[in-house]
């Protein structure tokens, strides 16, 4: 499973920092101590560092064309490095040269995931809670039973172990250029829901839950989901794109049924959306997850499909 939770993370961190914000009821961390996960740069001194960084081409980047119109995908990394924060300038140009920027969710938009998502309800047992909240007290997060929601009750936890990689949602590709696009007035279209992507990651049986519970915990307590959490997001900044490739094969072979709500299904509907922005005379710069352009219906390839041009361009650095 520790293929899986490292890859479904980049996924899980863009939605839980828009539900967060949104009221959903994420434990929020106690007093800090030295054993406790790092928390990101005060933001004053985050933009600063960002500022004055390098520009770094990092990530994966194709040209899509059709009807004398130029479009883009980028695969991003959800959870970032403060040092890779700054998109290069490759990235940049493509972006300039778009009307709409797409991403998966739009951080400027109020987003509510309170109540919305249907489903079964999960039952924790009196291990599961007591192994819950070891896990939670070692992260130095707040544990309330009576308030986690079961389906996501190990959320917080992977963000914790992104947060001792030094990866965080707010150094994200997504976040840094929808905000050049707010500041520069360039519309940002949202390719789904919050309610989506929670529906999509969530378990679909008790079955289902507890092996992902059991796995979750068992790669948060053994480092070994740390360790996958670097590998992807080396990956990511080395622009390797083999890699990228592994862990997706890895993925869908191990849970094939995840992998398709995952991404497939997500895939789809991302593409019909870009289609009709395209089709509407828009030049519109894509970014989302780079784990959506790997797998059997990854977007160059639904893109392709659809009649379009699709180009790899290799980065320089």
């Amino acid at each position: 499973m520790k293929t899986l939770v490292a890859s479904s993370l980049a996924s899980w961190a863009f939605g839980l920092l828009t539900w967060s914000v949104s009221g959903f009821a994420l434990a929020q961390t106690q007093a800090s101590n030295n054993s406790c996960p790092p928390s990101p740069m005060p933001l004053e001194q985050q933009l600063i560092y960002v500022a004055n960084a390098p520009a770094r081409n990092a990530g994966f980047l194709w040209r899509v064309e059709k009807d004398g119109r130029t479009s883009w995908l980028y695969g991003t990394m959800h959870l970032n490095h403060v040092d890779f924060a700054k998109p290069g300038p490759q990235i940049m140009a493509a972006m300039r040269s778009s009307d709409v920027l797409a991403v998966e969710i739009n951080p400027y938009e109020l987003q509510n995931a309170s109540g919305t998502v249907h489903g079964p309800e999960f039952g924790l047992s009196a291990h599961q809670l007591d192994r819950l909240g070891k896990a939670y007290g070692k992260d130095c997060l707040v544990f309330d039973a009576a308030s986690i929601a079961p389906a996501f009750a190990t959320a917080p936890l992977l963000l914790t172990q992104a947060r001792r990689q030094v990866l965080f949602a707010g150094y994200s590709p997504d976040v840094r250029l929808a905000q050049i696009a707010q500041r520069t007035g360039k519309p940002i279209v949202q390719l789904e829901t919050v309610v989506q992507q929670m529906s999509a990651l969530a378990p679909k049986t008790q079955a289902e839950f507890d092996i992902r519970f059991e796995d979750a915990l068992n790669d948060v307590e053994s480092g070994k989901l740390q360790t996958d959490l670097l590998k992807l997001s080396t990956a990511w900044q080395q622009n390797a794109w083999p890699t990228i490739l592994q862990i997706e094969r890895e993925m869908t072979a191990k849970h094939p049924d995840l992998s398709v709500r995952l991404l497939d299904e997500r895939n789809v509907v991302m593409v019909q959306k870009i289609d009709a922005l395209h089709q509407d005379g828009k030049k519109v710069f894509v970014a989302v997850g780079a784990l959506h352009m790997a797998g059997k219906s990854d977007l160059p390839k639904l893109m392709q499909d659809k009649g379009y041009e699709v180009t790899y361009v290799p980065m320089r650095n």
